[in-house]
């Protein structure tokens, strides 16, 4: 059974081998992108953000419009019409009507009337500030837009560094168990070791190749994952122009301050402050609603026939007329009182919601913390672990070929050794995504 498979799979090594060439050519035009670029051209693509900045754009023509509410009212009215001659019932209406013929039968008129508004309650100003404080969350909300953009860049772009790392390691020990692979056979052909050496040693290279195989369909795949993201097409070839080493990183505060940043500059938070703001000024309009108003008025009308005033005249007359209006609407006592104490419920309720992101923010601000930490010290640690797979390896190696140790500990060094170069990866991966996570979360994306 172990020959049959051993056979089947040295039958399809070199199918594979065919794959292999094909796979690793990937990459010999790819564009070197730096994580700088990748932001920049995600910024001027992403949907999500044009969506946002044309938010904006409403926000800013509300404002206009609010403030437009503080100039006087014109208004234009103009009729014209035929009237009928007018019955008069002098026996009741169970018998025939007397008319009143009239000698002209028209009847117009152009009217033109302002009104100037003096006091309302603060209802204006209100209206102001509330289209001014919606302007001011879309602008958070836009920095948050921004802020989850910019780390899905980065997700992705480490993502696709974390696969061309592990492609350089896997190539790299392909290439030396090739050369394991040559000198196990040269031994086997002078009957120093067993056919059966050979035939695990290709067989550990077959496992290797295919998992090159993996890791270049992983980069297919995560290249097309961030040309979505900033804007190229699917299939552009981009390899990351950044090293992966971590001295470019570092937490230059501690915990605490981490969270006063985050606190003060997070656009959740001032999101959730804002959300208390209108709640706020969505009770100030209905308070304004139950005081009077007071403004100035004018109008000015051109008519025919003259009926407004005694004596009546089949004429054409003008009439004007100015003053001071004061309106009062009692039945906003009763139609607002649910209204009002909705309202009171929902600035509370807003406040309850602004404690929530805080908790949460607080929560992230320390998992991202004493996750890049833990990951520093896993980088150090993998790093010591190298060292010690590279020793052992080295032994391992000089036993084999002196025929002091079995193939199986010389593979399952090689193999101890290629996991820890790729742990290392993952590790340095991991702690420049907590970092960003960190930055992301306490505003400083």
């Amino acid at each position: 059974m172990k020959s049959n498979l051993i056979k089947r799979v040295l039958f399809f090594l070199p199918l594979l081998c065919v794959a292999m060439v094909h796979a690793q050519d990937i990459t010999i035009d790819s564009i070197p992108l730096s994580l700088e670029d990748a932001w920049k051209k995600a910024a001027t693509f992403s949907k999500e953000l044009k969506e946002e900045q044309l938010k904006t754009n409403i926000s800013e023509a509300h404002i206009k419009d609010a403030k437009n509410q503080q100039l006087p009212s014109v208004d234009l009215e103009a009729s014209y019409g035929k009237l009928s001659n007018i019955p008069i019932f002098v026996n009741g209406i169970d018998h025939d009507a007397e008319f009143i013929h009239l000698e002209d039968h028209s009847v117009y008129d152009a009217e033109v009337s302002t009104y100037f508004n003096i006091y309302a309650g603060g209802a204006t100003k209100t209206a102001i500030k509330t289209a001014e404080t919606r302007r001011e969350l879309q602008d958070h909300i836009t920095a948050e837009t921004e802020d989850q953009l910019h780390l899905e860049v980065i997700e992705n772009y480490l993502n696709l560094q974390r696969y061309y790392e592990f492609k350089e390691l896997i190539k790299q020990n392909i290439k030396q168990n090739k050369e394991r692979v040559r000198l196990i056979t040269q031994l086997f052909e002078n009957g120093v070791v067993l056919k059966s050496d050979v035939l695990r040693a290709k067989l550990q290279l077959s496992q290797q190749q295919t998992q090159l195989l993996t890791i270049n369909n992983n980069i297919v795949i995560a290249t097309q994952s961030l040309n979505i993201i900033i804007g190229n097409e699917d299939n552009t070839p981009i390899v990351p122009s950044d090293s992966i080493q971590l001295q470019s990183i570092g937490l230059n505060k501690e915990y605490q301050k981490y969270v006063a940043s985050t606190l003060k500059q997070s656009p959740l938070e001032k999101m959730a402050e804002k959300q208390i703001e209108l709640s706020e000024l969505k009770e100030e309009a209905l308070k304004a609603d139950k005081l009077p108003k007071i403004g100035l008025f004018g109008n000015y009308t051109y008519s025919y026939p003259q009926i407004r005033l005694y004596p009546y005249e089949q004429a054409p007359y003008l009439m004007g007329m100015a003053g001071l209006r004061l309106s009062y609407d009692l039945s906003a006592f009763y139609h607002d009182k649910h209204k009002e104490k909705a309202a009171e419920i929902e600035v509370e309720q807003q406040k309850v919601a602004k404690a929530n992101v805080e908790d949460n923010l607080r929560k992230q601000v320390k998992t991202a913390y004493s996750r890049f930490n833990e990951d520093l010290v896993k980088v150090q640690v993998s790093e010591e672990s190298i060292s010690f797979a590279e020793e052992n390896y080295r032994i391992v190696d000089q036993t084999y070929f002196n025929q002091l140790s079995l193939l199986t500990d010389l593979i399952d060094a090689d193999t101890q050794l290629l996991q820890a170069r790729f742990e290392l990866v993952n590790n340095k991966i991991a702690a420049k995504l907590h970092y960003y996570q960190l930055l992301k979360i306490s505003g400083e994306l």
